[in-house]
């Protein structure tokens, strides 16, 4: 996954070998695994001595703790399987959206048929509800992006970002695209009204708003049932 983040933002191929990020210079495959090579590269380039970049460790272990939740969670079984799959798109989507501000559709349009294939055999989901929650996810995101064209005369969310909700849409199905929406509306919000007020971002400031997108999927993907349940415990 580290290795699929470096190179497709730099159009290499993910068959490429790992480079370094400071001085170019080719890597052992080993060091693809940070923490496999950490022993004998002390996580620095073999070549110039500077430091790999701190997302490579952090994504490796996310990503271990992901998969053994998941597997602790679900089991052996199909719906194992394609959670994993969509989760791993997801953390590479993250990953790339924040460090490029891209959403690769090498990465994305592949994603989606994954997505509308695993809906058929995703227990209690159907192609049904997959269907209408990309369709939904999708005509919002793009009403926001054709409004945001015409009100402030400029691009206020990429394509990458309309195809991403499609994803998510799809994979969390209908109705609980809803949660997912209201989720990925209220944190990206939330976090750009602190960057704003902390100066930390202007209003004419680009904010990554995949991330959101990716954080909201994956809770209403996994916790989604949960959720639910205790909103309507609440009445």
């Amino acid at each position: 996954m580290n290795l699929t983040a470096d190179n497709l933002p730099r159009r290499r191929s993910v068959l490429s070998p790992p480079r370094c990020p400071s001085c170019g210079a080719r890597a052992a495959w080993g060091d693809a695994v940070w923490l496999l090579s950490l022993p004998a590269s002390r996580g620095r380039c073999r070549q110039c001595g500077t430091r790999y970049p701190l997302r490579r460790p952090v994504l490796e272990l996310v990503t271990i703790l992901a998969f053994a939740f998941l597997w602790l969670r679900y089991g052996p079984s199909v719906q194992l399987a394609l959670v994993t799959l969509y989760a791993s798109v997801l953390f590479l989507i993250f990953v790339i959206d924040l460090e490029h501000r891209l959403i690769l559709r090498v990465v994305i349009y592949p994603a989606i048929a994954l997505a509308i294939a695993g809906s058929i055999l995703y227990p209690g989901m159907g192609l049904r509800r997959a269907l209408l929650g990309g369709a939904l996810a999708f005509s919002f995101f793009h009403v926001v992006e054709v409004l945001g064209r015409l009100v402030f005369k400029r691009p206020a969310m990429g394509r990458g970002d309309v195809n991403l909700a499609a994803f998510v849409g799809l994979i969390t199905g209908f109705p609980e695209v809803i949660m997912t929406l209201v989720i990925a509306v209220s944190l990206g919000g939330l976090v750009s009204l602190v960057l704003v007020l902390s100066r930390a971002r202007g209003l004419q400031s680009y904010i990554p708003y995949g991330v959101f997108l990716v954080a909201a999927g994956l809770v209403v993907l996994v916790f989604g049932g949960e959720i639910i349940g205790w909103y309507f415990g609440l009445y």
